[in-house]
């Protein structure tokens, strides 16, 4: 497995030599232009961000009214990371490895839509545009156009200290959806030889109900499908 590790600093050098658009996103603060995408927020809070994303399978969770399912692999390649649901269909995007992909929720019929650079994370959809998603490349924040690859900078102000915040949550495992929230406690087990085992938890808190889902082995990245029914990790 590999991980793919983000640099804490934005430099003027970085800025000028990543394949960006260097215009703003429509003028909005960094802030504001975060509200406009699914499962993100400008709140600042305690979770920290992590400093690598790691690559596996990607897993699915079916979330019923009476119960939930247990996960399941839909994909063995073990190079995928950051998946999404692609709003108003039962399709996936994702990366792997440097290649941005579209699957269907069987982790098959796989095709692949842009070559983008191998630390591409993707966030979240707009909320009014499925055609635009927000990403990250090492410290830098993007506005993605589907339709033709091109990332669009989003700038933020490091010493501003609400930005900086809103900054490392877009790197934690923390979600705020419409109607959910998503986050991952990391626990550690000792098994009978005496021997740590990691215990990776999603906890997703669904209007007055909560539910808690074991990963099978460590995981991370969830994403929490609109229709609130499904929701999608990587297992490593």
């Amino acid at each position: 497995m590999n991980s793919r590790h983000f640099l804490p600093i934005i430099s003027l050098g970085i800025l000028a030599i990543l394949p960006f658009n260097q215009a703003t996103a429509e003028g909005d603060s960094f802030l504001a232009a975060l509200l406009r995408f699914t499962g993100i927020t400008a709140t600042p809070s305690t979770v920290r961000g992590n400093d690598n994303v790691i690559e596996g399978d990607i897993w699915l969770v079916q979330i019923g009214e009476a119960e939930t399912s247990e996960p399941r692999k839909i994909t063995h390649n073990g190079t995928y990371h950051t998946p999404l649901w692609i709003p108003g269909s039962q399709s996936i995007l994702a990366m792997k490895g440097d290649k941005l992909v579209r699957l269907n929720a069987q982790g098959i019929e796989e095709k692949m839509l842009h070559t983008l650079t191998d630390n591409t994370v993707l966030l979240g959809f707009d909320k009014n545009d499925a055609n635009r998603l927000l990403v990250l490349q090492e410290s830098i924040v993007g506005i993605l156009t589907l339709g033709n690859g091109q990332i669009t900078t989003l700038p933020y102000d490091n010493k501003n200290p609400e930005e900086r915040d809103a900054f490392d949550q877009l790197r934690s495992g923390f979600r705020d959806y419409e109607t959910a929230q998503v986050s991952i406690e990391n626990q550690s087990k000792v098994d009978p030889q005496g021997h740590f085992k990691p215990v990776n938890t999603i906890h997703i808190k669904l209007g007055k109900k909560d539910i808690s889902i074991t990963c099978p082995s460590a995981c991370s990245q969830p994403a929490f499908a609109k229709n609130g029914q499904q929701l999608l990790f990587i297992g490593h």
